[in-house]
């Protein structure tokens, strides 16, 4: 039976101890998942997840307060609070003329070029349990 020597996959020193141990200790450990989760694709992933979270929480500060499911709101308010058009989580057609975008269970559409309707989802949820 030939034993062949594992090596860290930090550092490609040898290893020594359970069969199926991949580094050689903690430090190692952690600079490789850094270096395997610092690449451009999750830098990206991460911030439109910063960008979608923010979007809700604005919207959700305007609604909570007033204890309602709707308020009609400048868009130009939402753009100065940080709010990013760009951004959805989901887009809703309930007919011809409405166009819904949501961030999670927040949304809004268009009532004209300068004011927004903020709405939260009240729709039963397709995939609820």
């Amino acid at each position: 039976m030939k034993i062949t020597a594992r090596i860290c996959l930090a550092c490609e020193s040898p290893i020594v101890g359970r069969i199926d141990k991949k580094f050689c200790d903690d430090s190692c450990r952690n600079h490789y998942n850094n270096q395997m989760n610092d690449n451009y694709a999750s830098a990206h992933v991460r911030n439109v997840n910063n960008i979608l979270r923010r979007n809700r929480r604005i919207l959700e500060e305007l609604l909570a307060p007033l204890k309602q499911k709707k308020v009609v709101i400048a868009r130009q308010r939402l753009v100065e609070a940080g709010f990013h058009f760009g951004y959805i989580t989901e887009h809703h057609q309930p007919n011809k003329k409405s166009h819904y975008y949501y961030c999670y269970e927040y949304g809004y559409r268009s009532i004209d070029q300068e004011k927004v309707l903020a709405i939260k989802d009240t729709r039963k949820k397709r995939f609820a349990r």
